[in-house]
Order: structure tokens, then C-alpha cells, then sequence
């Protein structure tokens, strides 16, 4: 999977390490593929826009117990609230409010993104089956290189319910990022404007420790 940084997100990474460092950490994860869509009075990425994000499991930690062979597991966000573009110097951030997700397992095999969505079998095909887990975002951001055509997101969440829910660790801290391509410049069905590829985490409870900014520079060295 293609991962873009900008400089500006590098050095506020740092910047976070810097203060704490997990000690040991269990992770989980979820590897997904799929397509988005605003429901759009304007312009996309305009403020009010609803992002909805449709997605199939492609890769899945063994210790949950799936077998993508035989059933497989599904993404469905809805309900981001766009709070518009802001220029950052060369590249578009839009922060988005609101919003669920969630992951369900389902023997049915049927998901389909078909086009033109919402739609007969687009977000339905992704929201059946038994839930796996469900969360309400707490922060959701979209980051835009300077062509507009290719970028990152990143979000977190607070766990609201599903199968796992409790079952891989307590205290969890549930992350759901990775990069978009438009549909100017990707195979993407028609109606949809974004063509996704990330990964959902679920990272244990850790203690963590400070470290000085001399220490965690030579990390990169």
C-alpha cells in the first residue's frame, strides 16, 4: 500500500513521541480496500458534505478467528460531517465531525459496491451479517496533497460494541487510517469519489514512558 506524508504531519509525529513512548504493546489489525462518496449539496469536501466509505477485508489478524476463505468481513462509515477544506500552505486538510463504523462478518460473500451509490446492493452488501465491532469516531481527517487527486486519512475511535468488543484486550485504543486516490485518477466505479486502502487497529492498553527529544532522535539515525 502507497503511504503519503507530508512534512508537516512527519515532525507532528515526532513531536507526539516525544512525549510518550509505549513500553510493549499488543496490535491487532484489519487490512481493508473499498470506495467512498459525500452526499454532496456542493462541491466535495465542501462543509456539510456526509462521507460514507464502503469496504471489504482483504488481510485479517489471526487471533480473531476469520477465515476470509469462507466468510468475509465488511466496513460501513457513514455519517462524517465535512467541516470544510482549509489551505495549509500547498496541501487541503478537512476535518470531519460525527460518524460511525462499523465491521461485519458475514458468510454471505456478497458484498458488491456497484455504482452510483447509495444504491441496490451499495452501503447494504456491507452492513449485513453479524457485527463484529462498532465505534463512533472521535476525530476523522482527510489530508489532500497539492494536486488534490491522492492523500491520507487517519481517525479514532471509541468502542461502542460487536463480537470483539472486550475480547482481544480492555482499555483499547481503536485507529483506522491509510491513503485515498480520487476518481480523476484511479479505476474507480462510477459515483464513487474516493478509492481507499488502510488498515483498522486495535492497540492494548500500555503503559507508556517520556523520552527526551535527543533520545528519540537518535531512533532515526
Amino acid at each position: 500500500m502507497k503511504r503519503i506524508w507530508s512534512p508537516q504531519l512527519f515532525v507532528g509525529a515526532l513531536l507526539f513521541l516525544a512525549f510518550a513512548v509505549p513500553v510493549s504493546a499488543q496490535v491487532y489489525t484489519v487490512d481493508y480496500f473499498g470506495y467512498g462518496w459525500e452526499q454532496a449539496p456542493g462541491p466535495v469536501k465542501a462543509a456539510g458534505d456526509e462521507l460514507i466509505i464502503t469496504c471489504t477485508a482483504d488481510n485479517i489478524d489471526p487471533a480473531f478467528g476469520v477465515d476470509l476463505g469462507t466468510e468475509e468481513v465488511t466496513l460501513h462509515i457513514h455519517g462524517l460531517i465535512s467541516a470544510g477544506p482549509v489551505d495549509m500552505g500547498g496541501y487541503l486538510v478537512v476535518n470531519y465531525t460525527g460518524g460511525f463504523m462499523e465491521i461485519y462478518q458475514d458468510p454471505g460473500m456478497n458484498a458488491d459496491w456497484g455504482v452510483n451509490p447509495p444504491n441496490a446492493v451499495s452501503p447494504g452488501t456491507f452492513s449485513d451479517g453479524a457485527l463484529f465491532f462498532a465505534g463512533q469516531f472521535t476525530s476523522f481527517t482527510m489530508y489532500f496533497d497539492s494536486s488534490g487527486s491522492t492523500g491520507s486519512f487517519s481517525g479514532n475511535l471509541d468502542g461502542l460494541g460487536g463480537s470483539i468488543l472486550g475480547s482481544m484486550c480492555t482499555n483499547c485504543v481503536y485507529t483506522w487510517g491509510g491513503v485515498f486516490t480520487t476518481a480523476g485518477s484511479a479505476q474507480i466505479p462510477l459515483g464513487y469519489d474516493f478509492q481507499i486502502d488502510g488498515v483498522f487497529e486495535i492497540d492494548s492498553a500500555v503503559d507508556t514512558e517520556t523520552t527526551s527529544w535527543g533520545s528519540l532522535k537518535s531512533l532515526f539515525k
